[in-house]
């Protein structure tokens, strides 16, 4: 069985990729900047998995850190076989000019260098070990091609990682390592939540109706992502749960067939 890192991964899409693995038979490493989460997520997990499920406090913008993760992955396992930069965080409720400059720097800290320094220690490590898999996580509006009111600091970290990933995969060839991207579309997290609750009734209202057609549980999505990552042996693949086929079902289902999706009865809203 492989080994997997996971960066940010005690709560959300992180949490859920680890539980899927460690469901597996995975051993699974997971982090978080809080000791508290890292607690009561391995307690949780190793009750109802077939691998191992330990964890490490890591701040992924600090590369020290990021380098003692590696060092906990090794020692404890042998060799890290998938290393998913996951960690991450988003806001959108303002306009470029109206973000605070401590959210900017907490967003651009964590997922633009944090995810820098992460893809750093790992091909280092990946390169002295022979082989690895490096994952990186994109988000909303990466690619530019639709922009989503509110998110343009969030978006452009995920363009900037998007950028990055294809100069590791240009930089990489030929040496055993495949690096990949993971879109997971609009999954409902902890911190999805919260973002939308800061929204007014009338603004929740409005926008229900489109978040209902586009947004999965994490748990629905998560188990075909971790299927195509262990699958995939090519170097530049970018696994999307949503790609635009499936959205446009989604929306045809919604609009001309008249079927209605409710995803957010069970989250109180």
């Amino acid at each position: 069985m492989a080994s997997v890192v996971i960066t940010g991964s005690t709560k959300g899409v992180g949490r859920g990729l680890a539980n899927e693995f460690a469901r597996l038979g995975h051993n699974v490493v997971i982090s978080s900047r809080s000791e508290d989460d890292i607690v009561k997520a391995t307690k949780e997990m190793n009750k109802k998995s077939e691998g191992t499920v330990i964890g490490q406090v890591c701040d992924i913008s600090d590369k020290r850190q990021i380098e003692a993760l590696w060092e906990l992955a090794k020692s404890e396992f042998g060799q890290v076989d998938y290393w998913i930069n996951n960690a991450g965080y988003a806001s959108g409720q303002n306009p470029v000019h109206k973000v605070p400059e401590s959210l900017i720097n907490t967003m651009i800290n964590t997922n633009s260098i944090g995810t820098l320094f992460c893809s750093q220690v790992a091909i280092n490590g990946f390169r002295a070990q022979g082989s690895g898999n490096l994952y990186n996580m994109l988000g909303g509006s990466f690619d530019g091609k639709f922009l989503t009111p509110g998110m343009g600091v969030y978006s452009s970290t995920k363009a900037s990682i998007n950028i990055l990933t294809k100069y590791l995969i240009t930089e990489n060839k030929k040496t055993g390592i495949t690096i990949g991207s993971i879109s997971p579309g609009v999954l409902v997290t902890e911190n999805w939540l919260n973002e939308q609750k800061r929204l007014t009734s009338e603004e929740w209202a409005n926008i229900r109706p489109m978040v209902s057609i586009i947004c999965d549980h994490v748990e629905t999505a998560t188990p075909w992502i971790v299927e195509e990552i262990l699958k995939n042996k090519k170097s530049g693949k970018r696994i999307a749960w949503m790609p635009p086929y499936r959205l446009a079902w989604r929306f045809m289902q919604a609009k001309i067939l008249g079927r209605k999706r409710d995803i957010f009865t069970r989250y109180g809203l």
